[in-house]
């Protein structure tokens, strides 16, 4: 491509408003994405929703086929993240704007304590809880333990890459301690950590307790309360108890293997469909033949 050519490419690229509900299907209100059907007056729906019409929901015709026009529209409009003002930057297609919304990490959590209305991304979280309500914060690497001090209220554990989790400690009588944990993350997508802590309350007890999969929140609920553990008193007020606890990361890579599977499924049910829609169209045409 030549650089006038690329010059005229980039003049055309403008901002401009509108509304965004024409990208929409009429008939499940979702973004239309490609592959994008019309039928023979123009009127377009997704490919999705092709399946449960037997004409078109605008004019009643009956014969629909693929539009690579409106595909190319669809495609070539980016819109920005809602949560730009949390600092994403990112511009998405109007058709991928719900899914990236979904797993952006810049996405608003909230402060959980009930007189307070904060809300922001993990970073500002984390840093508003230590200034403004002052929680104790510990900084850690995932695999390698380390050591907490049992007494009630909020602990905040920050790992090395910035991820940040909040381990709750309630006085439950006449007992103990119930211990809580959850990674703070603005979506509730599968969690990837796991947790196990190792304690003694007194002598002659060894305990381990493991949660497989530690929950995420935005906090949006409250402080956890869905204890994985209970810590017995020490008796006779000893000393304080400790938590040798490690987090881990070890269901990172099923994790990884679910979402590709998930993405190819994606695509083999795409050319799936594609093969149906042209196989519609050989069929329609026929038809129109005879």
């Amino acid at each position: 491509m030549s650089s006038k050519s690329m010059g005229n490419s980039a003049d055309k690229k403008q901002g401009i408003t509108m509304g965004m509900d024409v990208l929409d299907c009429p008939v499940c209100l979702e973004p239309l994405k490609p592959p994008i059907l019309q039928c023979s007056v123009g009127h377009f729906i997704c490919s999705s929703c092709r399946g449960k019409l037997k004409k078109c929901p605008v004019c009643s015709r009956t014969s629909f086929e693929r539009c690579f026009g409106m595909e190319r529209v669809v495609e070539s409009i980016l819109v920005p993240c809602s949560y730009a003002v949390y600092g994403c930057t990112e511009k998405v297609t109007y058709f991928n704007k719900k899914s990236h919304e979904q797993a952006c990490s810049h996405g608003p959590c909230s402060c959980p304590d009930s007189g307070c209305s904060f809300a922001g991304p993990v970073a500002m979280l984390w840093k508003h809880f230590t200034t403004q309500h002052k929680w104790p914060s510990t900084a850690f690497e995932y695999y390698t333990p380390f050591d907490l001090k049992v007494k009630p209220g909020v602990h905040l554990l920050r790992a090395n890459n910035g991820q940040l989790f909040v381990m709750n400690m309630v006085l439950v009588e006449p007992v103990g301690h119930g211990v809580s944990l959850v990674c703070v993350q603005p979506n509730t997508s599968v969690s990837s950590f796991g947790c196990n802590v190792i304690f003694s309350s007194f002598t002659g007890h060894h305990q381990i307790s493991t949660l497989d999969s530690v929950r995420c929140s935005s906090l949006s609920d409250g402080l956890p309360k869905d204890y994985f553990c209970i810590v017995p008193k020490a008796p006779g007020g000893g000393a304080a108890v400790l938590l040798r606890t490690t987090i881990d990361t070890e269901l990172v890579d099923e994790v990884d293997k679910k979402q590709e599977e998930d993405e190819e499924e994606e695509l083999e049910e795409d050319d799936d469909e594609e093969e149906e829609l042209e196989d519609e169209d050989d069929e329609s045409d026929d038809e129109e033949e005879n």
